[in-house]
């Protein structure tokens, strides 16, 4: 039996697909997408409906979740008056150094987002410390390394936020070593499974679909092209839509009167999130950036706000949304740890 939360099919589609399948993409039409920039049509997609819209998600998974609320009111209030208060004070003192310090956050909640699925599709497996040990050095490797290529080779050419938030180390031979321990982990895993599907005649299948397509998404996105559009839509598919399909597999499950996860409730979800991730994007374009007046044709002559402080203000308040959800990551699902949650 294999360990699906609930449905095989919906899961496959909502959480290994899009690591997997963009890939396979990209491949075939390499030529089209090493040379097509970020359009405004996928900035809207990827950017603003997947990136910035999977981080109002959490609102369906805690801040609309009233038994979630009651719960943990400390934290869910705590966190986002910390994270205001450091955000501002960080922006203040040095906006480079803020960039940076949030892409620094965002890579490492990217990456435990995958330890995390391959935590749920292997937690009916028996599995002693040297398992364990390997599955985890698996799901690290496979993230860290093309990390490690990154500051190596790229810093230069790819960015997370904005241009130079990713150390430059200027070493760009000193991938080798990473690369022979990159792949003898990678072998290292394939053994482990060959053997012990032998042993116990079973083969996880959602598991390893998880840790072949984040080898490949990370990979394929970061060292095998550089194209800032493949890196955007390998990064982005492959996080945001299996962080909102879990949130939608969750509350599912739950018993709960608050939210109806029906087909009508899908399309509330859908449009709430694009719809705070619009207005988000709208007043980031309105006052911060002006990089994209035909989508968001407000207040075209209001300057970007020059002010120091007021453009700390501003800044620290609109990436509170998405610096909250990074934090909150870090035990969202130890939260589900009731009796009503499927996880």
């Amino acid at each position: 039996m294999q360990p699906w939360l609930k449905n095989a099919r919906q899961e496959f589609w909502l959480i290994m697909a899009p690591a997997i399948i963009p890939v396979i993409t990209i491949i075939i039409f390499k030529d089209f997408f090493t040379t097509t920039q970020v359009t405004t049509f996928w900035w809207i997609l990827l950017v603003m409906a997947i990136d910035v819209g999977h981080v109002y998600s959490t609102l369906f998974r805690l801040y609309w979740d009233n038994s979630t609320v009651q719960k943990y009111k400390t934290v869910l209030f705590i966190i986002p008056v910390l994270g205001f208060i450091l955000g501002f004070s960080l922006h203040l003192y040095d906006s480079q150094l803020f960039w940076r310090v949030l892409a620094y956050i965002a890579i490492y909640h990217f990456i435990r987002q995958q330890y995390g699925f391959m935590k749920i599709y292997s937690r009916k497996e028996i599995k002693n410390k040297y398992i364990k040990i390997i599955d985890a050095l698996a799901i690290y490797s496979a993230t860290l390394y093309p990390i490690i290529y990154w500051h190596l080779h790229l810093s230069s050419s790819l960015s997370w936020f904005v241009k130079g938030d990713i150390l430059t180390l200027n070493f760009p031979f000193g991938n080798n070593p990473f690369f022979i321990i990159y792949c003898i982990i990678a072998l290292v895993y394939i053994i482990k499974e060959s053997w012990t599907g032998i042993q116990n005649k079973t083969f996880n299948l959602p598991k390893n679909l998880v840790i072949l397509g984040t080898y490949l998404s990370w990979y394929v996105g970061i060292i095998m092209f550089q194209g800032d559009l493949i890196f955007t839509l390998l990064n982005v598919v492959a996080h945001g839509i299996p962080y909102m399909g879990l949130i939608w597999i969750h509350g599912e499950k739950k018993n709960s009167t608050s939210f109806s996860f029906s087909p009508k409730g899908a399309l509330i979800f859908m449009s709430a999130v694009l719809f705070l991730a619009y207005v988000e994007e709208g007043l980031w374009d309105i006052f911060v950036w002006k990089d994209h007046p035909e989508i968001f044709p407000f207040l075209i002559s209001v300057n970007p706000i020059q002010n120091p402080i007021l453009l700390s203000l501003v800044v620290s308040a609109l990436v509170l949304p998405q610096l909250t959800h990074y934090v909150l990551d870090g035990f969202i699902w130890r939260f589900s740890k009731d009796e009503e949650a499927r996880i």
